[in-house]
C-alpha cells in the first residue's frame, strides 16, 4: 500500500500552492504555463480512465471482517483436526467422526493434530504455508484499486458539468504484478452513479468532485481475485487440492492407519485418505463462502479534491483540451451494515475509447 501515501505525498505540495496562492502555475511542455485556461477553447467533455487507490490495511474496521472470512483458514494453521471436523460438520464423514467412541476420536484427533503439526511442507511448517494464503485473502481485500470511468459532459462558463461515473474493474497490486478483474455485466448496471457533479476552476487549474455514491461486488471480486492470485503468486490452481497436499492427506492416513473400534474397521485408510481431502476441499470452499459475503459494498465518494492538466492541441487553434487529472477523494466504504472511512486517492486519463 505505498501507493497511496505516494500519491497524496506529491499532492499535499500541490494543494498547498493552491491555498496560499489560489493559482498553481503547471509547467507545460514550453516551460511555465501560468495563464489561466481560456474556457472557450478548452475541451474537457469527455471520457477518463479513473484509478482509485485504496489502503484499508490501517482502518480499524477492517480487520474484523478479514479475521471472519478468514476463520476456517486460520483455524487450519492452530488446530488442524478442529479445523478439519467442523469443515466435514453435517457430512458422512462428520457424522462417522461423531460416532466414535470419546477415547478412541480423542486420540484420532491427537494423531491428527501431531501429524500435521509437525509436517513441513517444502521445508516450512504447515502453519507458515496457511500464513501465506491468509496474508493473500488480507492484501486483497485491503489493497486494491477502483478503475471506473469519468464521463464528463459538456461544461458551462462557471466551469460546471455533469459526469456519470461507473466502475470498469478492480486492480489488486501483488508483488510486483496485477491482477485485474473487470466487472461482470450482470452488476455493471448497479456500479453507475449518473448526475455527478463535476466543477473546474480555469484560474487555478483545480477541479473538484462532488457528492456520489456506487456499488462495489467487493466479496464476489476478491473470490476472483483471490483464485487468480493463488495461481500467480503460490502456483496453485485449485486451493483444496493444495491444501491436501499441504496436510499431506495420504502420508497422514498411512501414518493413522485403520480406526478400530471393538476390533472392527470403522475408518479404513482409503477411507481416511478421502475425508481429509473433502475436509480440505470444504475448507477451502468455506474460504471462498466467507470472503463472498462481504456483500456488495456501498462506495461512497462524498467529495472528491485534485488538479487538472490541460495540454495544447495541434490543431492550429490554439485550443487546448484536459489529458489528465488527480487528487484526493474523501470515501467511505459501508460493508454488511456497517460504515467506516477509506480515503484514498485518485488518477484519471484521458481516453477516446473504453
Amino acid at each position: 500500500g505505498s501507493m497511496a501515501f505516494k500519491s497524496s505525498l506529491v499532492l499535499a505540495p500541490l494543494l498547498f500552492a493552491v491555498a496560499c496562492t489560489g493559482q498553481v502555475t503547471a509547467t507545460g511542455e514550453n516551460g511555465p504555463e501560468s495563464d489561466p485556461v481560456d474556457p472557450a477553447t478548452a475541451q474537457i467533455a469527455g471520457q477518463y480512465e479513473v484509478t482509485s487507490t485504496f489502503d484499508l490495511s490501517n482502518s480499524a474496521d477492517m480487520p474484523q471482517i478479514i479475521s471472519g472470512a478468514l476463520g476456517p483458514l486460520g483455524s487450519l494453521a492452530d488446530d488442524p483436526a478442529g479445523a478439519l471436523i467442523q469443515a466435514l460438520e453435517g457430512t458422512d464423514f462428520g457424522d462417522m467422526i461423531d460416532d466414535l467412541p470419546d477415547g478412541i476420536r480423542n486420540t484420532l484427533i491427537n494423531e491428527l493434530n501431531t501429524f500435521i503439526e509437525e509436517r513441513l511442507y517444502q521445508g516450512v511448517p504447515i502453519a507458515g504455508q496457511v500464513a501465506e494464503i491468509t496474508d493473500l485473502v488480507a492484501t486483497i481485500l485491503t489493497d486494491f484499486e477502483v478503475i471506473s470511468n469519468l464521463q464528463v459532459g459538456t461544461v458551462n462558463e462557471a466551469g460546471d458539468a455533469n459526469a456519470v461515473h461507473s466502475i470498469v474493474a478492480l486492480g489488486y497490486p501483488l508483488n510486483g504484478e496485477r491482477e485485474i478483474v473487470a466487472i461482470p455485466e450482470i452488476i455493471s448496471t448497479l456500479a453507475i452513479a449518473r448526475d455527478v457533479s463535476v466543477n473546474f476552476d480555469f484560474q487555478s487549474s483545480t477541479m473538484n468532485v462532488g457528492d456520489h455514491q456506487l456499488q462495489l461486488p467487493l466479496g464476489d471480486f476478491a473470490v476472483t481475485a483471490f483464485h487468480a492470485a493463488l495461481e500467480t503468486q503460490l502456483g496453485v490452481a485449485d486451493l483444496g487440492q493444495a491444501l491436501s497436499d499441504l496436510v499431506n492427506c495420504d502420508g497422514l492416513a498411512a501414518n493413522i492407519g485403520d480406526v478400530v473400534v471393538n476390533g472392527l474397521t470403522v475408518i479404513s485408510v482409503p477411507q481416511m485418505v478421502t475425508l481429509c481431502e473433502q475436509g480440505m476441499d470444504l475448507a477451502a470452499d468455506t474460504l471462498d463462502e466467507q470472503i463472498a459475503k462481504l456483500e456488495t459494498a456501498q462506495l461512497h465518494f462524498a467529495g472528491g479534491d485534485g488538479n487538472f492538466n490541460m495540454e495544447s492541441k495541434s490543431d492550429g487553434l490554439g485550443s487546448t483540451e484536459l489529458r489528465s487529472m488527480d487528487g484526493n477523494w474523501q470515501s467511505e466504504l459501508g460493508i454488511n451494515s456497517g460504515g467506516f472511512s477509506a480515503p484514498s486517492s485518485f488518477t484519471a486519463v484521458r481516453r477516446d475509447s473504453f
